[in-house]
């Protein structure tokens, strides 16, 4: 957990990165605004832009697929004039479907609640090549299924 002497913003944002090893779409989702919007980019993966209910779904969906999960941050900045935290990090699960490791790269920009303690939004640029990767793995073990753009 991030150190006491640390802004509200980055103690939330490091909550919000320690609930993904939980594996459970609840224990994420409780960092969230109600006005909460999830976007990932590159805009080339056709991913929706989410609301805080259509992520809700979406990540009882990725929670579903894996057995073990973690963001590890390899940087995190803090914007203080525009209330926001960029964490560059490395995502790194087990897949379930006898699909096994899986890892990821992104650059992850949230914009805080006024008091920092809820993120407004949450866009996050990923490695498209492995994407689609994981998207190609999902959708033959699903018999066509995606978990991750419905």
């Amino acid at each position: 957990m991030a150190s006491t002497d640390t802004s509200q913003r980055l103690r939330t944002a490091h909550a919000l990165l320690e609930s993904y090893s939980a594996v459970s779409a609840e224990a994420i989702l409780q960092h969230l605004a109600p006005d909460f919007t999830h976007t990932v980019l590159p805009q080339s993966l056709q991913m929706p832009v989410r609301s805080k209910d259509e992520f809700a779904v979406h990540a009882q969906r990725i929670t579903s697929i894996v057995s073990e999960f973690q963001m590890i941050p390899h940087a995190i900045f803090e914007d203080e004039g525009r209330n926001s935290v960029v964490i560059y990090a490395k995502m790194v699960g087990e897949l379930n479907l006898n699909l096994g490791h899986w890892e990821n790269e992104c650059i992850i920009m949230l914009r805080m609640s006024e008091d920092g303690t809820k993120i407004v939004e949450h866009k996050e640029f990923v490695d498209s090549a492995k994407a689609k990767l994981l998207q190609e793995k999902i959708g033959a073990a699903m018999k066509g299924g995606n978990v991750l753009k419905d």
